[in-house]
């Protein structure tokens, strides 16, 4: 500070023209204090990631201060928890950025990152609660659009992924910025090769010198290098110039292997031996308008395919809609605030009951969340193993957690399970103990107009056939849906008097046939349907209204 003084006075003396000396040693005089004032303030503002610089005019003392901040370890480019997400700069090649690109920063577990959870639309309040929880601990959580963005380090990604039951995806951000919009640009392909620096990205340097660059390798002995094999899957909203996901994912394409190639002596990588969900750097591209945000897709593989399944019945529902469903309905002790619907919610009894089972994925997801497992534990490989900026010790301290997490069941707790088709229960019962809870398991195999479960239920989650999901000529026409459905109100209301009952359509013609009145509905899209998740409350005979009552006994009339 003493020295910042000095220099001030300096200048103060010659502005007011104090001193007399020339012309030529006062203009001397003054730059040399002005470098002193910049490099004091300089080491002053170090700390808060600023630069302050002085740029003199042509010829003449007068000048302006130059300010300018970059990204450091503050999170200055982040909005404090709640509010709107700031976006960083886009990390360039070349020029005289203040930032680096992520994919050069050192590895380390403890920097923040920027997240979006994707989910399927309507379940984005479900996927925030998750990533509120204690179990990932995300900051600044905020609600988007079939998504939820978050900040964390590279460990509360890992955590999302073990612990998710409702996203389908975690991605990381990589680049985000304004699209290039000069005369004759090629935005998209401009965009993605400024993105990141792809050798380092893409080079397995395991397979040579771990401490040679990425750029030596190809002239290097004439070796050629080994590549992590990528993916880019791109979405496009409004977008003024690109119209066409797959037009904007080859052009990502071609611009990461242009980048390879400069730097590796012509040398590329090839595509995924097994398809897109085995690429080692699986790539996330969103343009909305000018603006586009590339990810590394940290899941590959839907985050619904757990690990316990390898084959899935025709009509089989998605795991992370079963486990909203089951949220929703307030059976995820865990994540508090929801089954708020539920009227039966002071009962003891911890009896689930799927009277239309088929292969099982609502009391299989009912029973991991009983015993709190983490859906992604029984997953064997992840893609962000193989990335050259992750510590492997991240994902095994995440699993030992996870593991360290899991709970005896609940005393009294029952899982019970009826269909009409054995084929659907031998994979229910395959699945279940590969999943390593077929003991809390009770199957029956009967039509539900003929099923009585053992146990009075406390709750009844059920996902009876709609339609849109059967194959023509299998039984799913209109009279055989409207006899399931009709079927399953007298069942729920012979058998399961005051239980709360949720059920999922996609076919609003059908739900009528139950003669039942949901008094409380979730929009849900199911692969592209339009679906409902909807509560109802079982009333005793004498407490039902009288036109429900009237209308009952017309349909065992005409049944």
């Amino acid at each position: 500070m003493a020295a910042s003084a000095i220099a001030s006075g300096h200048v103060l003396r010659a502005a007011r023209g104090g001193s007399s000396a020339s012309p030529r040693s006062r203009w001397l005089e003054l730059r040399s204090s002005v470098s002193g004032i910049a490099q004091s303030s300089e080491q002053l503002w170090a700390n808060c990631g600023a630069n302050l610089s002085w740029t003199v005019d042509g010829g003449s003392a007068r000048g302006r201060w130059l300010w300018t901040t970059s990204c450091s370890s503050a999170p200055q480019d982040r909005a404090p928890p709640g509010n709107g997400r700031l976006p960083p700069p886009l990390s360039r090649r070349s020029g005289s950025s203040s930032s680096s690109p992520r994919s050069r920063l050192p590895p380390g577990g403890d920097r923040m990152e920027r997240f979006f959870a994707t989910c399927a639309p309507g379940l984005e309040e479900i996927v925030f609660a998750e990533l509120c929880s204690p179990m990932i601990g995300a900051r600044s959580v905020q609600i988007g659009s079939a998504g939820v963005a978050f900040c964390g380090t590279m460990a509360t990604g890992v955590r999302a992924n073990l612990w998710s039951r409702s996203a389908i995806r975690i991605l990381v951000e990589l680049a985000t910025g304004p699209l290039p919009r000069r005369r004759r640009a090629d935005p998209v392909y401009e965009f993605v090769r400024d993105a990141a620096d792809w050798p380092t990205l893409l080079v397995d340097e395991s397979s040579d010198s771990p401490s040679s660059p990425p750029q030596a390798l190809s002239r290097k002995r004439g070796l050629v290098p080994k590549f992590r094999t990528f993916s880019v899957n791109s979405r496009v909203y409004d977008c003024e110039g690109v119209s066409n996901s797959m037009f904007a994912s080859t052009r990502a394409k071609d611009a990461i292997c242009d980048a390879v190639k400069d730097a590796c002596g012509g040398s590329r990588p090839d595509p995924p031996a097994d398809g897109v969900a085995s690429a080692d750097v699986p790539l996330f591209f969103s343009l909305y308008r000018d603006r586009g945000i590339l990810y590394r897709d940290m899941s590959g593989v839907s985050l619904h395919k757990r690990g316990y399944r390898d084959v899935m019945h025709r009509a089989g529902l998605n795991e992370a809609i079963a486990a909203a469903m089951l949220t929703i309905a307030g059976w995820n002790s865990h994540l508090p605030g929801f089954g708020l619907a539920n009227r039966n919610a002071g009962s003891n009894s911890k009896v689930l009951l799927d009277p239309m089972c088929g292969s099982g994925t609502l009391l299989i997801e009912a029973a991991l969340m009983a015993i709190n497992s983490a859906p992604g534990l029984m997953r064997n490989l992840w893609p962000f193993e193989t990335w050259h900026d992750f510590d492997p010790s991240i994902l095994e301290a995440c699993r030992q957690e996870a593991i360290a997490a899991e709970v005896r069941a609940p005393e009294g707790l029952r899982l019970l399970g009826n269909d009409i088709h054995e084929g659907a229960l031998s994979l229910c019962e395959r699945d279940a103990k590969a999943a390593n809870v077929l003991s809390m398991l009770e199957l029956s195999c009967k039509d539900c107009k003929d099923y009585s479960p053992r146990l009075s239920p406390s709750l009844v989650v059920v996902n009876p056939p709609w339609g849109a999901r059967l194959e023509p000529n299998s039984g799913g026409d209109d009279d055989t849906l409207l006899t399931t459905w009709r079927n399953l109100g007298r069942f729920l209301k012979s058998s399961c008097n005051e239980t709360d009952v949720y059920v999922l359509s996609g076919n609003s013609n059908v739900t009528h046939a139950m003669h039942m009145k949901a008094d409380k509905r979730w929009a849900v899209t199911v692969g592209g349907v339009d679906c409902r998740i909807m509560h109802y409350y079982v009333l005793p005979p004498k407490a039902r209204p009288a036109a429900e009552t009237i209308s009952e006994a017309a349909a065992h009339t005409t049944g």
